[in-house]
C-alpha cells in the first residue's frame, strides 16, 4: 500500500520519533502491564508524583526509552492485502502510537527532568481508511459485491498528534502520617505535583464531506462491472512549524500507605494544552470522475497540496489521564497492583484501561513482573512482562514488553521499554 497522506502523517509523526510519552512508557510500568497509580520511587514519575516522596536515595539519575503502538482492528498475522482490505469493512479504524525517551535527575523531594514527548490518534470511517491507504483511491469492486452501495463519510475522520520537548519539575513529600481512625490505622498520606513547559508542534486531522460508492455488476459479461462513484470530500491535516507551538501541563498525585500494606492512590496527569498563533494545511481531495464521458462517474480524482499558511490559533489538548488504583505489598517479594485509567483524546475518543499487574523479588538481582490490561477503545486484552538486572544497590537495568499475545498472532500492538538506573 502507498505512503498515502494518512500514513504519511500518522506514521512519520507518531511511530517513527524517537521522543517521550505524555503516558508512561517507563519500563517497569510496561513490565507489570500498566503505570500503575500506586508505584513509588522514580518509577512514579510518569503515572504518580506523589509516588516519588518514597525515593530511597538522596541522588539518582534515570534514563528511559519506550514505543507504544496500537490499533483497534488489526491483529500482528493480518498483513496481507486481502485480510487488510476484509477488515476495513464495518468498523472505524483507529491508530495511535506513542514514543519516549528521557532523562530524570532526583535530589531528595524535586525532581528535574529534560525530556521529548510525542503522542497521537487518528480514527477514521473503515471505508474512508480504504480509499486513503490503496494504490489508488478508487474502492475495489470486490469490497463491494456484498454490500451493493457504502457512503464513505471523511467527516468522521480525526485526530491530534504532538511531538515537543518538555522541560519538567517535580515535588513530592509527606503530608500526614500516623493517623488512626476506628482502628484503621493509615501510616502515610503523600503529595506531588509537576509542572511541565513543553515547545514543539502541533498536528490536527480533519476531514469533509462524503463519497457514495455503488457495485454495477453486469452478470453476462463480469469485464463490464465497474464502481460508480457519486460526491466529493476532503482530508487534510493542519500542521505547525518546528517549535512555534508551545505550552504548559501539570501532574498531580496523591497515595496512601495503610499500616497493614495497602496503598491507595489517585492521579490527574497531563493538565494542559499547547497552541500556535498560525498553521500550515496540508491534505487531499476526493472527486467522482467520469473516464470515458458516458454520464458515469467510475474513478475518483486525488488531488494534493500542501503549505498553505492560516493565520489563525489552533490548539491541542494533552490526552488527558486519570487513575485510581490499589497495591497490596504480601511479602518484600510479591507485590500485586490493581488500576483504572481513563483517557481522553484530543479528537474526544475516551479510552477505559483496566490493569493488574505483580512484581515477584524472590531474587533480589532479578526481579520479575508481570501484568494484563484491557482497553476499551483497543478492544483487546494486553498480556506483558518484564525483568530487572539489579548489578548493584546503585545501578539497575529495566526492560518490559507487551503484547506478549503476539507469540499466538493475536496482538494488536507493541510496547518496549529499557531504563538505567544510578542512584547515591
Amino acid at each position: 500500500m502507498k505512503r498515502s497522506l494518512l500514513f504519511l502523517l500518522t506514521i512519520t509523526i507518531i511511530f517513527s520519533t524517537a521522543l517521550t510519552a505524555s503516558a508512561a512508557l517507563d519500563a517497569e510500568a510496561i513490565g507489570m502491564g500498566d503505570n500503575f497509580s500506586t508505584m513509588t520511587g522514580e518509577a512514579a514519575y510518569y503515572s504518580n508524583p506523589a509516588g516519588m516522596a518514597l525515593r530511597e536515595n538522596n541522588f539518582a539519575l534515570k534514563a528511559n526509552f519506550g514505543f507504544s503502538v496500537w490499533n483497534n482492528v488489526f491483529e500482528n498475522s493480518e498483513f496481507t492485502e486481502d485480510e487488510i482490505e476484509s477488515k476495513l469493512t464495518g468498523e472505524d479504524l483507529i491508530l495511535a502510537g506513542r514514543s519516549a525517551f528521557g532523562t530524570q535527575f532526583y535530589y531528595k523531594n524535586f525532581a528535574l527532568a529534560v525530556n521529548g514527548r510525542a503522542e497521537g490518534m487518528l480514527e477514521t470511517d473503515s471505508d474512508a481508511a480504504e480509499i486513503l491507504t490503496g494504490d489508488t483511491p478508487e474502492i475495489s469492486l470486490d469490497a463491494l459485491r456484498d454490500k451493493g452501495l457504502i457512503r464513505v463519510k471523511f467527516e468522521e475522520s480525526g485526530g491530534g498528534a504532538a511531538a515537543t520537548a518538555d522541560v519538567s519539575l517535580s515535588y513530592a513529600r509527606e503530608i500526614f502520617n500516623n493517623w488512626s481512625n476506628n482502628s484503621k490505622n493509615i501510616d502515610s498520606v503523600y503529595f506531588g505535583a509537576t509542572y511541565h513547559y513543553l515547545e514543539g508542534e502541533i498536528y490536527k486531522f480533519a476531514g469533509n464531506g462524503e463519497i457514495n460508492a455503488e457495485a454495477i455488476i453486469d452478470n453476462s459479461n463480469p469485464n463490464n462491472s465497474y464502481v460508480k462513484y457519486d460526491g466529493s470530500a476532503e482530508f487534510f491535516a493542519n500542521r505547525t512549524e518546528d517549535g512555534e507551538a508551545s505550552g504548559n501541563a501539570f501532574d498531580f498525585g496523591l497515595s496512601m500507605k495503610t499500616e497493614d500494606d495497602y496503598t491507595f492512590a489517585f492521579s490527574a496527569m497531563n493538565i494542559g494544552e499547547l497552541s500556535a498563533d498560525q498553521y500550515y494545511k496540508d491534505g487531499a481531495k476526493y472527486e467522482a470522475k467520469d473516464s470515458d464521458s458516458d454520464g458515469n462517474n467510475d474513478y475518483l480524482e486525488e488531488t494534493t497540496y500542501k503549505g498553505a499558511l492560516q493565520n489563525k490559533k489552533i490548539t491541542y489538548k494533552l490526552p488527558r489521564v486519570y487513575r485510581l488504583g490499589i497495591k497490596k505489598e504480601f511479602s518484600q517479594n510479591t507485590v500485586l497492583y490493581a488500576d483504572y485509567s481513563r483517557v481522553s483524546y484530543d479528537g474526544g475518543q475516551d479510552d477505559n484501561i483496566y490493569a493488574i499487574g505483580s512484581e515477584f523479588r524472590k531474587t533480589k538481582f532479578i526481579p520479575l513482573r508481570l501484568g494484563l490490561n484491557y482497553s476499551s477503545l483497543r478492544e483487546d486484552v494486553e498480556l506483558a512482562a518484564g525483568m530487572g538486572i539489579n548489578i548493584s544497590d546503585n545501578f539497575k537495568i529495566n526492560v518490559g514488553i507487551s503484547d506478549l499475545m503476539a507469540l499466538s498472532d493475536s496482538a494488536k500492538g507493541l510496547k518496549f521499554g529499557i531504563s538505567t538506573f544510578i542512584g547515591f
